[in-house]
């Protein structure tokens, strides 16, 4: 079973700050490829990756056709903290039946803790005069990470776990 590793979870928390982002990768069931940049993640347990759903139109379709995906952070201030994580996603969105589980996630719970992302954690990157119209989450996307691989200088796509 994969563990995410302290350094892991530490890792995931700070996409935004320092020009880090995480990127989504998808592929719909005839291999169109897709990749999302985002911002709001965390971990849940110690094998699940969330990210918040607001504009994975893409996405959400390759999830429903292939739950196959990839999630690849790097930190470019911080070496070796550059990770691939691997496995099958959902997109648990509201509306799902709260007792729903999938691989020990349960719908209401995830979508309590983390279905409004953006007053939990409001981009502190925009300028306090800037404008900009409020995101709508539509879901959150729960990633069951089955591998784990490093995108580390020298160690690119050595398995971690």
């Amino acid at each position: 079973m994969v563990k995410l590793t302290n350094e892991m979870k530490e890792g995931l928390r700070v996409p935004g700050k320092g020009g880090s982002l995480i990127y989504l990768c998808t592929s719909s069931v005839d291999g169109k490829p897709n990749i999302a940049a985002m911002r709001y993640i965390d971990t849940y347990k110690d094998d699940k990756l969330l990210i918040s759903d607001m504009f994975l139109l893409k996405t959400k379709a390759n999830l429903k056709e292939n739950p196959e995906c990839i999630i690849a952070i790097c930190h470019p201030m911080d070496s070796g903290r550059d990770w691939i994580f691997k496995g099958k996603a959902i997109d648990i969105e509201y509306g799902f039946p709260p007792d729903f589980d999938w691989h020990g996630a349960k719908a209401k719970e995830i979508l309590d803790g983390w279905g409004d992302w953006h007053e939990k954690e409001p981009p502190d990157e925009v300028p306090p005069d800037v404008v900009y119209s409020k995101p709508a989450q539509r879901g959150v996307v729960v990633l069951h990470v089955e591998e784990i691989y490093s995108m580390e200088t020298g160690k690119v796509g050595e398995k971690i776990q």
